[in-house]
């Protein structure tokens, strides 16, 4: 099993503060979204065929040793083929390269929530498999 943030869709109320979260700790960009219609956190959940990394021609979308697919900016190419072969649709392009959600493992590694994680007061969003897990 790799690392992923689980939702409890039906507890949660819709506020989306795990996004902005996100958004103010990453200089405006979100990592993962939140589609109030259908009331679901949208991230990175490290799906079995990871077809992120396996199109990536350069190895700049790579498995962290925590496991969780990263993205390693000076790798990037910009070619898109991560975005166009997630199911979730999690990496966007920035600038020209490939970002997306690494449930912060930095933070992790510092004995630290994931920011989306800690800002949900209700505790809707939970980490599995990471150093967090419950």
């Amino acid at each position: 099993m790799t690392m992923h943030i689980e939702q409890d869709r039906d507890a949660c109320r819709g506020c989306a503060v795990c996004v902005a979260a996100c958004r103010k700790q990453h200089g405006g960009v979100a990592m993962s979204t939140f589609h109030k219609s259908i009331n679901e956190f949208i991230n990175c959940t490290a799906c079995k065929d990871l077809s992120c990394i396996r199109v990536c021609p350069t190895g700049a979308m790579h498995m962290h040793f925590m496991g969780v697919p990263v993205v390693d900016a000076d790798e990037c190419i910009g070619c898109k083929k991560c975005v166009n072969a997630c199911r979730n649709h999690v990496p966007q392009m920035i600038d020209g390269k490939a970002v997306k959600c690494d449930m912060c493992v930095d933070r992790q590694l510092q004995g630290k929530a994931p920011y989306c994680v800690k800002a949900c007061r209700r505790g809707r969003l939970r980490l599995v498999d990471g150093i967090f897990s419950k």
